[in-house]
């Protein structure tokens, strides 16, 4: 499979990987493990990831170390070690729940917006991983997020939010 990979840019723009065709916009799942079995299984229909099995047991052994929600209804999920041969291509995915599940979030607060990240090299990794928790940490874009109506404005929210970032989270060319 590795040889089939296509070459990606070290530092993607949000349009490589992300758009409204990577919003799970109705999260049904009420624990951990169905939240992450819903995303897995929404990925996986399209065709996103190559081992659904593999992934969804990477994210539930990576949530059993250490949780990855964060304060204001937020949750970075992604498997602890690369997996480049995983992944047709990298991508982002956002997941968002109304009601919000308990996910270890150290304000102890229901998480309802969870990103998966899956990137083939650490430093794309760990750059959007950034740049996602410097974006979520303010409320208002938080709300926005949550308060959008289609995948596409959530989309739209996300990209406007990336314009915003600061000079040394900036998308380099």
């Amino acid at each position: 499979m590795a040889e089939n990979l296509q070459p990606e840019p070290e530092d993607p723009k949000l349009s490589d990987i992300f758009g409204p065709e990577h919003v799970l916009d109705q999260l049904t799942a009420s624990t951990r493990e169905e939240v992450i079995a819903e995303i897995v299984k929404f990925v996986a229909e399209k065709r996103m990831v190559t081992d659904p099995r593999w992934l969804e047991t990477a994210l539930i052994q990576r949530e059993r170390m250490v949780p990855t929600a964060m304060p204001n209804g937020v949750a970075f999920l992604h498997a602890r070690h690369r997996a480049a041969d995983k992944f047709p291509r990298q991508f982002l995915a956002l997941a968002r729940s109304k009601e919000g599940v308990s996910f270890g979030s150290p304000d102890e607060r229901p998480t309802h917006l969870f990103f998966l990240l899956a990137f083939r090299r650490d430093q794309a990794h760990l750059r959007w991983l950034a740049r996602l928790s410097w974006i979520c940490r303010r409320r208002t874009t938080v709300s926005s997020l949550l308060q959008a109506t289609s995948a596409e404005e959530i989309s739209r929210q996300l990209a406007l939010a990336v314009e915003e970032l600061p000079g040394n989270l900036k998308i380099r060319s």
